[in-house]
């Protein structure tokens, strides 16, 4: 088993709780990205963060020793991965978690609900993204109008042009299909959304159309897109979540991925 040594926001490992703040552990593996939340959380007035993890068996131990009201938990970590947390921490136990997805398989987010996230956000995602989740996920009174920003939707005309640079050529019905999901997730404000029983059917009513009809137009597309885009043009679009050993990306993926770039590309 590997040693367990708790990671401290601050030199010395002693650090004063403002009353009314949030405490916070993050957990995470990658050193940048780590810090960037830190540095992030650290500097806004709701949130205190108490503990830094590496791996999952040091997120379990940091939960149990330091009670945080906050877990934000990245799904891929050492030794324990996310599911690994969330099985491990008993109901009474488990803080609030904000889970950082690397993919968004329905049944895979449906299975960490059930296990106790709080919300699921696919990566990447910039840390104010995450701070924003946080505050609503915490019900923090400043969660109103962070979240009210966070709904500003692109226009038809920005989420065309996305598609167009993904690859997905604008003649196919998967293609408009496409757009209203986006639009669809971004009006609504969610990260994920159950495709089958929500997306699926809502697209399938805009075009007198049939559900089933929809998932298969919008698998096609993304097909088609795979077949005829740049790896590396789409890496610059959406990071790390595209490479060539996992290949196309779910319906539900590819959505959550245009999703969270035209959120990023609004907040920023």
């Amino acid at each position: 088993m590997p040693e367990v040594s708790i990671l401290s926001s601050r030199e010395g490992g002693v650090i004063e709780m403002a009353e009314g703040r949030t405490t916070v552990v993050i957990a995470n593996d990658n050193h940048e990205e780590r810090q960037r939340l830190v540095d992030k959380f650290d500097g806004m007035a709701e949130f205190t963060v108490v503990g830094e993890a590496r791996h999952g068996l040091e997120a379990v131990e940091l939960v149990r020793t330091l009670r945080p009201d906050l877990l934000i938990l990245d799904d891929v970590l050492p030794h324990l991965d996310g599911l690994g947390v969330l099985t491990e921490l008993g109901l009474e136990e488990r803080p609030r978690v904000l889970l950082l997805l690397s993919c968004a398989s329905d049944v895979l987010v449906q299975h960490y609900y059930q296990k106790g996230a709080s919300y699921c956000l696919l990566r990447p995602c910039q840390p104010d993204l995450v701070a924003e989740r946080a505050l609503l996920v915490c019900g923090h009174p400043s969660a109103a109008q962070s979240s009210g920003q966070a709904r500003t939707v692109p226009s038809a005309r920005t989420i065309a042009e996305l598609l167009r640079r993904t690859g997905v050529p604008a003649h196919l019905q998967g293609y408009r299909f496409l757009k209203d999901a986006v639009q669809y997730v971004l009006s609504n404000n969610k990260t994920t959304c159950g495709m089958t029983k929500e997306l699926y059917p809502h697209i399938a009513r805009l075009h007198n159309t049939q559900p089933n009809r929809v998932e298969r137009s919008i698998r096609h597309a993304i097909e088609v897109a795979w077949g005829r885009a740049d790896i590396n043009d789409l890496q610059r679009l959406f990071g790390a979540t595209v490479n060539h050993v996992r290949g196309k990306p779910t319906n539900a993926e590819f959505v959550a991925m245009l999703a969270d770039h035209l959120r990023g590309a609004v907040g920023s």
